[in-house]
């Protein structure tokens, strides 16, 4: 009878390992996929756009022009010369030496409102970068500088990119038209587990699902990056799995070092009986 109970117990821990293979494979399937729509996104197409829902959805994207809102920080520069005063031109030069660092800039109060030197609160929210200098041109010209050149630009565009990517997290953009090739290539590139077909781009309702395999997704305008966009790069089916298969291997540690234990103390007093 002695040797009969550990054939039993090897059976039965047997049985438990392909049962906790069995769930490591399928009831664990893609559980750690971030952003999963109701409807699985399955498609041919270099670069397509879906809702939430995972419904195709047409999209016909432009030249992307950011439009200043609530919260934005705004660099501004003087570029030419003018003649507005001793006490106006050491303010107006601290407004021109500002764009050094990204940290810098002119933060747009909730209230749509950023406050400049000697003009006080002006309002430039949905206004693009181009718009915003000629307002701004006209309020400092009209009144304190002469022929006033001003370049304002947006020190706050920013992305955040996950999943499969060497660096991940947020990163800030110093240009506008920023493509999606171009983000990737700042946070140093795809890994080897990141499925180069299924790269999502996540813009306020829309899901923009891009193959970078077909160099068609280049001639695609929806890839070019917006603020506040989140990229997630999707990882492999064995990779999705990781924390799942890790957590059943602790498990199945556990039970393989019991049995064994068990086992050789049932042979142990098998032999000294």
């Amino acid at each position: 009878m002695a040797l009969i109970l550990p054939k039993r117990l090897l059976f039965s821990t047997v049985c438990l390992l392909l049962i906790l293979n069995i769930l490591s494979s399928c009831s664990y399937k893609r559980k750690n996929i971030l952003f999963k729509t109701p409807k699985k996104i399955k498609t041919q197409e270099a670069v397509v756009v879906y809702d939430q829902k995972g419904e195709l959805k047409t999209a016909n994207y432009s030249d992307y022009k950011h439009r200043i809102k609530v919260g934005d920080r705004i660099l501004i520069s003087f570029l030419n010369n003018y003649d507005i005063g001793k006490d106006a031109e050491q303010s107006a030069t601290s407004t021109a030496n500002i764009g050094n660092s990204k940290d810098d800039g002119y933060l747009v109060n909730y209230d749509s409102t950023i406050t400049l030197p000697l003009i006080g609160r002006i309002n430039i929210v949905g206004l693009t970068r181009l718009e915003a200098a000629k307002k701004l041109e006209g309020e400092y010209g009209g009144r304190f500088v002469i022929n006033p050149i001003i370049e304002v630009n947006i020190a706050s565009l920013s992305v955040t990119i996950l999943g499969e990517i060497t660096s991940p997290g947020k990163i800030l953009l110093d240009k506008e038209n920023t493509s999606l090739v171009d983000v990737i290539a700042l946070s140093g590139g795809l890994r080897d587990t990141g499925k180069k077909n299924r790269i999502r781009i996540m813009r306020n309702d829309e899901i923009i699902l891009v193959d970078l395999r077909k160099i068609e997704s280049l001639n695609s305008k929806s890839i070019i990056i917006q603020d506040g966009d989140i990229i997630y790069v999707e990882p492999y089916g064995i990779k999705s799995q990781t924390e799942a298969v890790t957590t059943l291997q602790g498990l199945t540690f556990i039970v393989l070092s019991i049995s064994q234990l068990t086992i050789l103390s049932l042979q142990i007093i098998n032999i000294l009986n």
